[in-house]
């Protein structure tokens, strides 16, 4: 269901549901949701569920107009996250069905000096702000719950912080190893609507924050406003602290609009990047201390769970099967199924559990388990792109999704073909003679985000004799002592040396030893399931 999250007139955090009839915003007392603004019209603008259970909003010909993400629009569909402004209110759009996006700093334009008229103030300076408003900043991140994520953090205080300020956008990002290296952890506002262009973010402004440990503003003045400068017209940062050290940024603006930041919001955002930067460090430690009491538990459980429901497979007469898990220390539900089938064909399934703990392991087991239910049908009618769709848009509308990774395989010697689809999967690798490597490489998106997703199915034709080897991905990126991940390419240069070509058993084995020559003393953290199926 959608819903808004918004300040009052008594500056109350405030959320509404917009169900399935139309939601009119206004001014006249008759709109669902009446504002006492000049800038907004009687019936300003109107929110709708479209048939598939997507948000629109259009603009009913108000005299200010409404923007969505600081940009103006007559009528657009709306994401999770999407900030809306309608005069001078600004309301946070949710939606349970489409969850949260993974964030990326694409936004970011590689201008090379500060935006015209900025302002910067050091952060060691004393900041003076009204005993009310210290109380507002105190309440970021306060709706995250506990324990909670720094991004689920993160996210709760940008979506409070955004309205509090009068910001269209903003990301909290944290700092790398490097000086420049960032790791976005939460956007408002900066995801590309259908048919629209984003307005990017002043790179210089953001690393400045980060670089000289200074909160800025720009413009000062009206005047200095330039809606041709290549970044938003007005922005605020400030750096995330956490005792007195930069662990990264705070940033909001308006990518358009006639008025500048006023310049008591410089204290403000300062104030913000230092609370909310020890408030995520402090979650990540109570995370991190509530992960390690029950961790143990929940995975021996899981772990039992994991070898209860794996079937063994067994060679036949067409097939040389084999397959090995190396057990995760702190992530669990990886699944290979070899399927034999009549005629001679073999089907194999490689499931990885996106999420960690129950969730992501209980998704990955229904995956696995409907997949040996439609593959086990003795009909004909194996449609692998029909199957692969089908349970797509089931997982995609489930609220509580995982993002699970999956390939089938469908392997047919008396057709003379492998068909397959790879769902977001490390590609399967065939050796069709000792030293030559085939990659069946057709990546397709990661089930459970797209819902009008549909898959294909890609086909190579089978030689003679071959040797199929399948992966999920904690097997390349286990890591050594030197934190030197095992990669393709070290894969690679195992399986074309030309004494591995063998019995599948035999090439296992191989495998297995490489990995632990590499990994050494280093504990292997994510699970990595390998099978092998040799023919001829």
């Amino acid at each position: 269901m959608g819903k808004l999250r918004y300040f009052d007139d008594q500056q109350t955090f405030r959320t509404r549901s917009l169900g399935s009839d139309k939601f009119v915003i206004g001014r006249v007392e008759s709109c669902q949701l009446s504002i006492v603004d000049d800038l907004v019209s009687r019936e300003h603008s109107r929110l709708d569920r479209d048939p598939d259970g997507r948000y629109r909003i259009r603009d009913l010909g108000s005299r200010n107009k409404t923007f969505v993400n600081g940009q103006q629009v007559a009528e657009t569909l709306l994401s999770h996250g999407d900030l809306i402004r309608i005069g001078n209110r600004v309301f946070e759009f949710l939606d349970d069905k489409q969850g949260e996006v993974a964030a990326e700093l694409d936004f970011l334009t590689p201008d090379r000096q500060d935006p015209p008229g900025t302002e910067w103030i050091k952060i060691k300076e004393p900041i003076s702000l009204p005993l009310a408003r210290y109380g507002e900043l105190a309440t970021l991140g306060s709706d995250a719950g506990y324990p909670a994520r720094v991004e689920d953090v993160a996210a709760v205080a940008l979506g409070r912080l955004c309205p509090l300020l009068g910001a269209d956008r903003g990301f909290v990002a944290l700092r790398g190893e490097s000086n420049k290296e960032l790791r976005c952890v939460a956007t408002r506002g900066l995801s590309v609507m259908q048919g629209a262009t984003r307005t990017p973010v002043s790179q210089t402004f953001v690393y400045s924050a980060l670089l000289q440990s200074v909160a800025g503003r720009y413009p000062l003045k009206t005047s200095q406003l330039d809606p041709k400068a290549g970044f938003a017209v007005t922005g605020l940062v400030a750096p995330l602290l956490f005792n007195s050290d930069v662990v990264g940024v705070l940033y909001v603006d308006r990518p358009a609009g006639a008025q500048p930041f006023p310049a008591s919001a410089v204290q403000e955002m300062a104030a913000a990047g230092a609370h909310l930067g020890s408030l995520m460090a402090d979650t990540s430690q109570r995370l991190v201390s509530a992960e390690q009491a029950v961790a143990p538990a929940w995975l021996a459980t899981l772990r039992r769970l994991q070898l209860s429901l794996t079937v063994q497979p067994k060679s036949t007469e067409s097939f040389d099967v084999s397959v090995k898990l190396l057990a995760g220390r702190s992530r669990c539900g990886d699944f290979i199924d070899v399927i034999p089938a009549a005629k001679g064909r073999m089907f194999l399934i490689v499931v990885d559990a996106g999420g960690q703990g129950v969730r992501g392991f209980v998704q990955a087991g229904g995956v696995r388990t409907a997949l040996r239910t439609a593959l086990n049908i003795e009909d004909g009618t194996r449609d692998l792109a029909a199957i692969m769709t089908a349970l797509n848009r089931t997982m995609t509308e489930r609220q509580a999704r995982q993002l699970i990774t999956c390939t089938v395989i469908d392997i047919d010697p008396a057709g003379g073909q492998i068909r397959y689809i790879n769902a977001g999967g490390p590609p399967p690798l065939m050796l069709v003679a000792a030293g030559r490597l085939v990659t069946l490489d057709q990546p397709s998106l990661v089930l459970g985000i797209d819902v009008n997703y549909g898959y294909e199915i890609a086909t190579l034709d089978l030689p003679a004799s071959f040797r199929l080897v399948c992966h999920t991905d904690g097997l390349t990126e286990m890591c050594n002592a030197a934190n030197e991940p095992l990669g393709t390419q070290r894969l690679h240069d195992l399986l074309l040396d030309r004494d591995l070509y063998g019995s599948s058993t035999d090439m296992i084995a191989r495998i297995t030893a490489a990995c632990d020559k590499h990994r050494g003393t280093t504990i292997l953290d994510d699970d990595a399931v390998i099978g092998v199926v040799g023919h001829g």
